[in-house]
């Protein structure tokens, strides 16, 4: 039986190797995957949705046209700004007026505008190290999405704001530690499509 010892091991081993993978991609490479999944994601970004988005960091996939386009279509768009105490993070909305400042702790670039927790968002782009094929996601190992999306856990809450993980398609991986926090993602946006998948039922504990 896995001991804890070996799921942090397990963790840590697949993040390097997922990373690596991301790092080893081309520019002219990057460049397309940008392009690409803002087509793939255009009937997700419908005029009056509430879109939440992220700043890609690192070698994350570079949404920026994706969010550019929503604004285009009518759609609002909404950063995460993460909290002076605790993890569950507030969602900005971009605007013309606002200003753009950087986090004292994590040094990451947030807009300041107004604030809605992601319960109130349509649709919701989220970053991702790895993600398995029943639709479970590997982060950085901070836990603010953990956190910031604990509510999906709770009876008939599924289905606000859509969860679609975003990611290149040398992220994807047979399957991911699990937690027992852990969120299923509705959708995988890569390069080479828009991805979804099926809801299924946790099992109970004995």
């Amino acid at each position: 039986m896995p001991t804890p010892d070996t799921a942090v091991n397990d963790k840590i081993a697949l993040r390097k190797a997922v990373r690596r993978q991301r790092m080893a991609l081309t520019p002219a490479y990057r460049a397309h995957a940008m392009r690409a999944v803002a087509r793939h994601a255009s009937r997700l970004l419908r005029r009056g949705r509430r879109i939440g988005g992220y700043l890609a960091a690192g070698s994350e996939l570079d949404v920026e046209i994706l969010l550019s386009s929503a604004l285009q279509r009518g759609a609002s768009v909404w950063l995460p700004q993460i909290p002076a105490r605790g993890r569950r993070m507030w969602f900005s909305r971009l605007t013309g007026d606002g200003r753009w400042y950087r986090h004292a702790c994590y040094g990451i670039v947030e807009f300041d505008g107004p604030c809605v927790r992601a319960e109130k968002l349509d649709v919701l782009l989220v970053p991702l190290l790895a993600v398995d094929e029943d639709g479970y996601r590997m982060g950085q190992g901070g836990g603010f999405y953990d956190s910031s999306l604990a509510f999906r856990q709770r009876p008939r809450r599924y289905g606000k704001p859509l969860l679609v993980g975003v990611a290149y398609d040398c992220q994807r991986v047979k399957q991911v530690p699990r937690e027992a926090w852990d969120v299923q993602l509705d959708y995988l946006l890569t390069e080479s499509g828009l991805h979804r998948f099926v809801r299924r039922q946790r099992a109970k504990a004995s």
